[in-house]
């Protein structure tokens, strides 16, 4: 089951690494974050929660102590 916790990690890096690289800084009184792609950004989101739910079911089996 390791492996399962290793693909649940890689994963939520994936989506974690596009979402940092998708990501624009607007200054103005506030710094704001936005993404350039839109579309791009639901897909890292989507990944970062798969991977969590995918960690979080081992975590919840006792595989990860």
């Amino acid at each position: 089951m390791d492996f399962i916790i290793a693909i649940g990690g890689l994963i939520t890096g994936i989506g974690l690494i596009i979402n940092v690289f998708n990501t624009r800084i607007k200054y103005g009184w506030f710094t704001h974050y936005q993404s350039k792609s839109r579309p791009l950004n639901y897909v890292s989101l989507l990944l970062i929660i798969i991977g969590l739910i995918i960690i979080g079911k081992a975590y919840l089996n006792g595989q990860l102590n």
